[in-house]
């Protein structure tokens, strides 16, 4: 059987957004006229009661840890700004647009737990590194796997030949990806989310989550790589891995952090995790 080709799967991915597509759209459309205000981003959203109800969930987490309860999107949108809740709902139209993945070789619930812990994990660590935007890695984080949705949506026999060659020879899953493929699960999320108009940094990030040293992104990839670590050892979850990969002693230095924020990072991401889980994974 021919291995089948990065670009191919990715263009098997249907490049719309889902149920959310048509709120996005909106709420783009209204960005460009002089009189768009929260309000009307706020009615764009409502129209979408399913949306509507996960943003104020997460709004009202400790997630993002508001001393006030808010009860309006107005208000949500206010406090968190336009391009959080853009990447909010693109985050849930990712989580949707994967809802068809087989459950045969790896659980979609567990996936997306352990996807969502990545996500708050790398956020925390941005924001104790005080780098900018430290929302945008909650994204990398939740995205990091996800080539392997792709590989196990498009190409499922593929993905079968590599889930028994790993447990077979008892190797790291990335290991067994490259000697089916010839690539791996870094690569084919790159390729999606290059087709997606990602940041470039952010799909760095991603595309070398594995390897951060390699990246020309080294402190986002570096970001996503200790998450990735953490939340494994953690045991929150799992993308189909049993083995924790080795931690890249430079990853850790890139960030430049004491070993003495670890205790408060996992207390936090205990915290978190189960309003964040209800908020994208509860309907």
């Amino acid at each position: 059987m021919n291995s089948p080709s990065i670009k191919s799967m990715v263009a098997a991915v249907p490049r719309s957004l889902g149920s959310y597509g048509p709120v996005l759209q909106e709420i783009e459309a209204a960005l460009q006229s002089p009189q768009c205000n929260l309000n009307t981003i706020g009615d764009a959203i409502q129209k979408d009661p399913d949306l509507t109800a996960r943003l104020l969930r997460l709004a009202n987490s400790p997630f993002f840890g508001f001393a006030n309860r808010l009860s309006t999107v107005a208000e949500a949108v206010s406090l968190l700004g336009i391009q959080q809740i853009q990447d909010m709902i693109v985050a849930s139209s990712v989580l949707e647009q994967f809802k068809g993945v087989p459950d045969n070789l790896v659980n979609k619930d567990s996936f997306w737990r352990h996807s969502l812990a990545v996500g708050i994990t790398a956020r925390l660590l941005a924001m104790e590194r005080r780098l900018p935007k430290p929302d945008k890695f909650f994204v990398a984080g939740l995205l990091h796997d996800v080539g392997r949705l792709v590989l196990m949506l498009q190409a499922p026999e593929s993905a079968k030949m590599v889930f028994e060659l790993y447990q077979r020879e008892r190797i790291l899953l990335r290991d067994a990806e490259k000697k089916i493929l010839g690539f791996d699960h870094q690569q084919i999320a790159a390729e999606l989310l290059q087709s997606w108009s990602y940041p470039a940094a952010l799909v760095q990030a991603v595309a070398f989550h594995h390897a951060p040293d390699s990246s020309v992104a080294k402190m986002e990839a570096s970001v996503v790589h200790i998450a990735d670590h953490l939340v494994n050892a953690m045991g929150i979850g799992s993308s189909g891995e049993q083995f924790i990969s080795p931690l890249d002693d430079k990853a850790w230095a890139t960030l430049g952090l004491s070993s003495e924020i670890l205790a408060r990072l996992i207390e936090a991401v205990d915290e978190q995790i189960l309003a964040v889980e209800e908020a994208f994974l509860k309907k």
